[in-house]
């Protein structure tokens, strides 16, 4: 058995950046904010929209309060109402099915592939077909996530969506600082949504996200949308209806300071996932990211016919780990009638996969203990089936 390591492992390590950083230039930020006093979308905030576009190589960065906001905005922007179905996977975290449906609109849950994990781009095309000859929804757009930071087949969602009539919204929640094809996560499907929350791989100290657009029209729509629907010229005139979705100076001022380690973080995700990739046991099935791509690795994540006994075995060792997502949002209590279409591989991998430690501070000495852990349980019962 391996040796424990001398100090406790995370599943996340949302504080280890701000030792890096130095507490300091985070109170020495948040003081310049006291101080002018623009708390809600002031000049760190605009700051951000421009650092972020650039990142991203898109032209338009509108940032916003939540990722749950980041994924409304764009389909208000595109006009989805009640009458509509938007596309969407049902192996993900319930936001990506919830915006949709809170304008009315009907998701339709598409399977996933079981290598990668994403939206399978030929159920995609059977559930346009079983719409189409239903002839009661108007088809509107596809939401494709990104799950655990792998970046979804875009090439083949955006030509099936675009042949439907259809735009793709990227749900790059966990997947920001991924790439496609040497485009950033931001810069690949008509529109994309990220989120900020203290686990994503750029994060900030609460609720935060960001739409990203190369469409000027798109941009204005989404900045009116979150500030009530209000007009560019008649800040007392609101145009359409909107929310309340600004971003606070506070949390922009947090991200513009882990911009400066994001970089370096990702390049730390990747020798982790490396390092999993190469020495963890056959036994556990690796997701598998497409060529010319490279994921953020939001999450690192296996899929293990053991799945359970495996999580209970690598908690009595000390060693934290969580199913993402145990179960899928159609099967959930608030989807149900939406639970239209057999979904095999959902249903597979909501039982099957496990997420282990991932993060940029993740030590060696803990990597290899994870490795370890997780191998010895792998040769344990490959020697009992035998």
């Amino acid at each position: 058995m391996t040796n424990k390591p001398s100090k406790p492992i995370n599943l996340f390590d949302v504080q280890a950046s701000q030792k890096v950083i130095g507490q300091e230039n985070f109170l020495k930020a948040f003081e310049t904010i006291l101080n002018h006093g623009g708390y809600a979308q002031g000049p760190e905030t605009k700051e951000l929209d421009q650092k972020l576009a650039e990142y991203s190589g898109c032209k338009y960065c509108a940032t916003c309060s939540s990722g749950t906001d980041a994924l409304i905005l764009p389909l208000m922007a595109w006009d989805v109402k009640p009458g509509d179905a938007v596309f969407v996977s049902s192996f993900t975290f319930v936001a990506s099915a919830e915006a949709p449906t809170i304008l009315g609109a009907t998701p339709i849950f598409v399977d996933s592939d079981p290598e990668t994990y994403n939206m399978d781009p030929k159920d995609l095309e059977r559930a346009i077909a079983e719409v189409k000859k239903e002839g009661k929804l108007n088809l509107k757009a596809v939401i494709a996530v990104d799950i655990f930071g792998n970046p979804a087949n875009y090439d083949e969602i955006m030509k099936i969506a675009h042949t439907n009539g259809m735009k793709v919204l990227s749900d790059a929640a966990q997947s920001y600082g991924s790439e496609y094809h040497d485009k950033r996560a931001g810069n690949i499907a008509d529109m994309t949504a990220t989120s900020f929350y203290p686990t994503k791989p750029l994060a900030c100290y609460g609720d935060g996200g960001a739409v990203f657009s190369n469409t000027e029209a798109e941009n204005e729509m989404v900045k009116s949308c979150r500030v009530h629907g209000m007009s560019p010229e008649d800040h007392y005139d609101n145009v359409r209806l909107g929310l309340t979705a600004r971003m606070d100076s506070f949390q922009a001022a947090v991200i513009l300071q882990k911009l400066k380690v994001f970089e370096q973080e990702l390049k730390e995700r990747h020798a982790v996932a490396k390092r999993y990739d190469n020495e963890l046991s056959s036994y556990f099935h690796k997701q598998k990211v497409l060529d010319n791509c490279k994921s953020a690795y939001g999450l690192y994540t296996i899929d293990c016919a053991d799945r359970d006994e495996l999580m209970a075995y690598l908690k009595e060792n000390g060693i934290p780990c969580g199913a993402y997502y145990p179960r899928p949002v159609n099967t959930q209590t608030a989807y149900k009638k939406w639970n239209t279409r057999a979904l095999p591989v959902c249903e597979k991998l909501s039982k099957t996969v496990l997420s282990i430690p991932m993060h940029p501070y993740l030590d060696t000495e803990s990597q290899t203990y994870v490795i370890n852990t997780m191998n010895e349980f792998a040769a344990k019962k490959s020697s009992k089936a035998a």
